[in-house]
């Protein structure tokens, strides 16, 4: 479990708090919405046993350091990135979604997350692309408020 709190919680929140710095007000509205998303996706996977993360006998308490960490932290990342480049919204989307479908990849070939019932990479990478999207449709809801 030290592992899963120090790199979905301890090691995301230094490295965005450090990006952030300069626009903390997106940590504040943006990463309760993407910590939620992360929670929901998570909730159905691990109940349709899609994937689980280790260790197992912590059930769904294994996957709230990425909940609370990684998840928000990068979609903070995402609207930020949106905001201050030139790229097209679909094309960031495309390459956070990629990001986070890499990172998760790496955790698989660890041991860290394991598939199953048909559970794959390209699956991961949609359930990324509809996060994503869902967070930065919750932005664009946001600031017209």
């Amino acid at each position: 479990m030290f592992v899963n709190v120090w790199l979905g919680f301890c090691l995301p929140w230094l490295i965005g708090i450090y990006i952030l710095r300069d626009d903390r007000s997106l940590i504040y509205t943006i990463g309760p919405a993407a910590s939620f998303i992360a929670f929901a996706f998570n909730e159905i996977g691990y109940f349709r046993q899609w994937w689980q993360v280790t260790p197992e006998q912590f059930g769904v308490l294994s996957f709230l350091p990425y909940n609370l960490g990684v998840f928000p932290v990068l979609g903070c990342l995402c609207v930020f990135s949106a905001r201050k480049s030139k790229l097209n919204i679909f094309l960031l989307l495309i390459l956070f979604s990629l990001l986070k479908t890499g990172l998760e990849m790496i955790l698989v070939l660890f041991g860290k997350v394991s598939y199953g019932h048909g559970w794959n990479a390209f699956w991961t990478f949609f359930s990324y692309l509809i996060a994503c999207s869902l967070t930065y449709g919750m932005y664009r809801l946001l600031r017209r408020a």
